[in-house]
């Protein structure tokens, strides 16, 4: 039933004037590939940072004002890989819907959200008894390393996506 869907929306968007446009361009494509990169590579960049600290590297930083710093970058980046993302479902629309790694990119992705939201809502709440100087709460430090494997998964997922055994195979000229 999920790959049924998964196909429906394959097929709507492959027959969307913004693919047929974006199709019309040879560097189409690599440009959103660039885009995709360098915006989530700096959203990594900053998570990695921010959670490296959470961990309890560099104690003598102050980790509201790492959280503070580094999130207001990150979520510009976030937004524009985001977006960056959603124009490669135009560009292949036959491509990433049906391609088992990238649904598990993007549950990765929706755990990683999960673990942020709980981390910012309720781990983060007594952060001014330990911003410096000590070692973060063992919950914080948790949630920390859980944010670095989900979002290493990420983007081993978004590189492994091209050597999937389906990858290219969806194409409609194929037979899809």
């Amino acid at each position: 039933m999920f790959n049924e869907l998964m196909q429906k929306l394959s097929a709507l968007l492959a027959e969307n004037p913004l693919t047929d446009l974006l199709n019309l361009s040879y560097y189409s494509f690599p440009v959103v590939e660039v885009i995709h990169v360098v915006t989530y590579g700096t959203f990594f960049g900053g998570m990695m940072m921010l959670d490296f600290r959470l961990l309890g590297i560099g104690r003598f930083i102050s980790s509201q004002q790492t959280i503070r710093h580094i999130l207001n970058i990150a979520w510009f980046a976030f937004a524009l890989a985001v977006l960056s993302g959603i124009v490669f479902f135009f560009v292949t629309p036959w491509e990433y819907p049906v391609n088992p790694i990238f649904q598990y990119k993007m549950l990765l992705i929706v755990l990683a959200g999960l673990n942020a939201l709980w981390m910012h809502k309720y781990l983060l709440a007594d952060i001014d008894q330990w911003d410096m100087g000590v070692l973060p709460p063992i919950k914080v430090r948790i949630s920390a390393f859980v944010s670095i494997c989900l979002w290493v998964g990420v983007v081993a997922c978004g590189r492994l996506i091209a050597y999937s055994s389906s990858y290219g195979l969806n194409y409609p000229g194929l037979g899809f």
